[in-house]
Formats: C-alpha cells, sequence, structure tokens
C-alpha cells in the first residue's frame, strides 16, 4: 500500500464520519427528500416536476444515501491506515 500523507488523516477523519451521518439521514429520510424535491421542482416547472415524479422513486434518493455512506467509510478507512502508517 503506498504511504498515505498525514495531512490527510484528520480530513479524512472529519469528512468521512460527517459523509456517514448525512449518508445516514438521507437514508432514513429518503421518501419525504424525495417528496419534497418533486414539490420544489413545481415551483420551477410542474412539467419537470411530472416528469422527475414519474421517473424516478425514493429508492434512488435513498441509493445516492448509500454511495455518500460507502464513501464515508472509504474516507475513514484511509484515515485509519494513515494513523497506522503514522504509529509505524
Amino acid at each position: 500500500m503506498p504511504p498515505i500523507d498525514q495531512g490527510t488523516i484528520l480530513p479524512n477523519l472529519l469528512f468521512g464520519v460527517l459523509a456517514v451521518g448525512i449518508g445516514i439521514v438521507v437514508v432514513l429520510r429518503r421518501r419525504s427528500l424525495f417528496r419534497s424535491t418533486v414539490r420544489d421542482l413545481k415551483v420551477v416547472s410542474r412539467v419537470a416536476s411530472r416528469a422527475v415524479g414519474r421517473s424516478s422513486s425514493p429508492l434512488w434518493v435513498g441509493a445516492a444515501g448509500a454511495v455518500f455512506i460507502g464513501v464515508g467509510l472509504l474516507m475513514i478507512g484511509a484515515a485509519l491506515a494513515g494513523l497506522v502508517q503514522l504509529a509505524a
């Protein structure tokens, strides 16, 4: 494994925890987030709102939250690997 720059340990840890937290909230609140997105699009364009409402679902909002969780876990893993390299 290539050496991890010690200047990236703290940002990876902070933003990784933040990404996991945001991802969990998005997964848990996916239905209300989807409804509010479709509702807010009605202000801009009713046609766009109907198109988004028909072609997508809360499942995709949950998938985006799961991606956030995955990226956050990768960042936390990189921070922990950097700490292990720093300690060695």
